[in-house]
Parts: structure tokens; sequence; C-alpha cells
């Protein structure tokens, strides 16, 4: 998702307006939930993890910055969700492309610190390459594999590795020294 909404934008009457983040924000879920659960979930479990991801983002709502990006708390949370259901089926799953991930997100408080890392982050990618920028953007936002993305791109495995590579050393170094 490439429009950054701040939460105090889904603010009515006080309240997080939760169904309006549920209409705007269900498709960019259920493609994360996708591309990390692939065939190994029916649609009945990836309704469910939608759900969890809303209510947990609910119940966290006094928590959350609302001068901060509402799709990064998403992505962050719906990852979480997956990956904890995927490892309560006891599903065995290859998470190593996932492994290097700059987005840590195991509890919501973890990830409101994150949250000015991550729009650092953003701000690097728009000053790259439109290919480095969509890989990159499909991979840790959207969850979708290197096969995916390079057969996509019209590029090979390999070099969607190197390019993932060279974009998180480019952009740990550039952010580290801001």
């Amino acid at each position: 998702m490439n429009d950054c909404k701040e939460i105090r934008h889904y603010i009515k009457n006080n309240e997080l307006d939760l169904e309006r983040i549920i209409n705007e924000y269900l498709a960019y879920t259920a493609t994360i939930i996708s591309n990390m659960a692939q065939d190994r979930l029916n649609n009945e479990d990836k309704e469910e993890i939608a759900s969890e991801v809303f209510f947990i983002l609910w119940k966290n709502k006094n928590k959350l910055d609302i001068n901060k990006c509402l799709s990064s708390y998403i992505a962050g949370i719906t990852r979480n969700v997956v990956k904890e259901y995927l490892r309560k089926i006891r599903l065995n799953f290859d998470i190593s492309d996932y492994e290097n991930s700059l987005y840590n997100y195991d509890k919501i408080d973890f990830l409101d610190s994150n949250v000015e890392e991550i729009n650092r982050i953003e701000n690097k990618l728009e000053n790259m390459k439109e290919i480095d920028k969509k890989i990159f953007l499909d991979f840790y936002y959207f969850s979708k594999s290197i096969k995916d993305i390079a057969k996509e791109q019209g590029i090979s495995e390999f070099n969607v590795k190197q390019r993932l590579y060279r974009i998180r050393n480019k952009i740990k170094k550039e952010v580290r020294y801001e």
C-alpha cells in the first residue's frame, strides 16, 4: 500500500472508525495473508486471521500514535497473526524469506517504537529506482515470495535476492546515520 494515511484520519467522534478502516484495508490485509500463507490455509482461516488483525488493532487503539501511518501497523499485526496462526496449526513452512525483515513486530508496543524508523525507510524508498522500490514493497509490505516477484518483474530469483540485499544494506546504512 503506497499511500500512508495517518491514524488521526480514522478518528470519528474521538473513537477509531474501525468500520472505515476495515473497508479500506481489508484487501490489503487479505493480500498479505494470501502471500504469506499461500495454499496452506482455506478461505475460512484467512477470514479468521483478517478478523483477528482488526480486533487486535481495535483492542490496542489507545496505544496507537495517531500521527503514524496506519498501514504500517496493519502490516505488522497481519504478519504476526499469520505466523502465529500457522505455528498454531503446526504447518511446516519456510519463513527464511522473512527472517531478515526490517519489520520485527512481536507486540504492538514494539511496533509503535518502530514506526518512526519505518517512516524513515519509506522516505528512502521514494528516492530509489522504481524497480527497486517495487521489489522492496512487494517483498516486505505485500509478503510476496522471491519467486513471484522474479516472475512479475521478468528477472531471475538471484537478481531479486541481490537487489533486496543491496536495498536493505543501503537503507540500514542511511537510516542509522540520520
